[in-house]
C-alpha cells in the first residue's frame, strides 16, 4: 500500500549523522543538495507532470554563504547527501539565476501533485524543522541549544547540564469504526463543510494504541468497540505525528459526543456514501491521509463500485 510521508526513494543513512562536518565537507565538495523550507512552505519546481522538490545543487548558492547554511542531514539521493535548510529570509539573495524557477507552498497543498518519494523527504525536512524551531532552549535548564550529528541532536550549551534533545513524534491513533454495513464517521468544529473522517486522537503516556482507540471512540462518540485490529501507519508532518490506523468493530452504545471534541458524528451506509460523495452532500478526508485509505479499505470489501471511482478519480 502507498502511502503519502512514508519514506520512500531514498536511504537515511542513518549512521553518517555522527559525522559532525558533513555539511560542511559536502558543501566544500560540491556534493550537496538543499531542500529550502521559508515561512513553513517548501521549495518546489513546476514539471509537465505536476510538482517536485526543489532540490538546490550547491554550485547555485552564492559562495559567500555556502558556509553559513545551517540544516538538517536528511540522506541521500541519487547517491547525493540532502540537507533540510530552514530559511528566516526569502533565499532568492542567496542563489545565483541558473538554481531554476523556485516557489513555495503549504506542504498540504503541493502533496498531492509530488511523487512518493519527493513528498516523503520534503515531510521529512519540515519536520525536522519544527523540531529546531521549538527547541532552540534547553528544557531543563532554559539555555540556548546548539546542533550536533547533523542537525538530529540538539545539546544545551550549559556543559554543567549538557542536556541532549532528540526529534520527537507523537503518536496518534486513527480508526474506523463500523458495524458491518455502516461506518462511524465525524467531524469537528471548524472543518470545512460537509466534511466527515474517522475517529483520531493522541495516545497518552502509559496508554498502548489498542487502548486509545477504545478510549478515543468511546470519549468522542459514546460507543464502544471491539476487535481493534491494526490497518497501517503514516507518518504526519503537521506537524510531527505518527498516525497509527485501525480498523475497529462496534459492540454497543448510541452516539453520543461525550468529551464535545466533535460537532457531528454519525453512521453512514455504502450506498450513502456512493449517492452523497458525488453530490457533494458529504466531502471525505485529503486523499493523502490515511483517514482516506480507511475509508477506501472498508468501502471496497464489500462494494460492487470502487471507492476512487465514487471520489471522482
Amino acid at each position: 500500500m502507498a502511502i503519502h510521508f512514508a519514506q520512500n526513494g531514498y536511504d537515511r543513512c542513518s549512521l553518517q549523522r555522527q559525522r559532525q562536518l558533513l555539511l560542511k565537507k559536502s558543501v566544500e565538495n560540491g556534493s550537496a543538495l538543499f531542500l529550502f523550507i521559508f515561512d513553513g512552505k517548501v521549495g518546489i519546481r513546476k514539471t509537465h507532470e505536476g510538482f517536485e522538490a526543489a532540490f538546490i545543487e550547491t554550485s547555485t548558492v552564492l559562495t559567500a554563504y555556502r558556509n553559513k547554511l545551517t540544516g538538517s542531514f536528511l540522506g541521500e539521493v541519487g547517491g547525493m547527501p540532502v540537507f533540510g535548510i530552514r530559511c528566516d529570509e526569502h533565499p532568492d539573495g542567496i542563489l545565483s539565476s541558473d538554481c531554476g524557477d523556485l516557489f513555495f507552498m503549504e506542504l498540504k497543498q503541493v502533496t498531492p501533485y509530488l511523487s512518493k518519494m519527493h513528498a516523503s523527504i520534503i515531510g521529512y525536512a519540515v519536520a525536522m524543522i519544527h523540531w529546531h524551531r521549538n527547541h532552540q532552549f534547553c528544557g531543563v535548564c532554559g539555555n540556548p541549544t546548539e546542533s550536533s550529528e547533523s542537525g538530529h541532536v540538539l545539546q544545551c550549551t550549559n556543559r554543567d547540564c549538557d542536556k541532549k534533545t532528540f526529534p520527537r513524534t507523537d503518536p496518534a491513533v486513527i480508526a474506523l469504526v463500523h458495524n458491518g454495513e455502516s461506518c462511524l464517521l465525524g467531524r469537528q468544529r471548524g472543518w470545512p463543510d460537509r466534511l466527515y473522517s474517522t475517529i483520531a486522537g493522541f495516545v497518552e503516556p502509559g496508554e498502548s494504541p489498542e487502548q486509545a482507540v477504545y478510549r478515543e471512540v468511546y470519549e468522542e462518540t459514546g460507543t464502544l468497540v471491539r476487535n481493534v485490529q491494526y490497518f497501517a501507519s503514516q507518518p504526519w508532518p503537521f506537524p510531527a505525528s505518527l498516525m497509527l490506523g485501525f480498523t475497529a468493530c462496534w459492540d454497543t452504545g448510541l452516539i453520543s459526543m461525550k468529551d464535545n471534541e466533535l460537532q457531528d458524528a454519525r453512521w453512514y451506509s455504502r450506498d450513502e456514501l456512493a449517492e452523497w460523495i458525488p453530490n457533494g452532500k458529504i466531502q471525505m478526508p485529503n486523499r493523502i491521509s490515511i483517514a482516506w485509505k480507511l475509508i477506501e479499505h472498508w468501502f471496497n470489501e464489500s462494494s460492487t463500485v470502487k471507492f476512487h471511482e465514487v471520489c471522482g478519480e
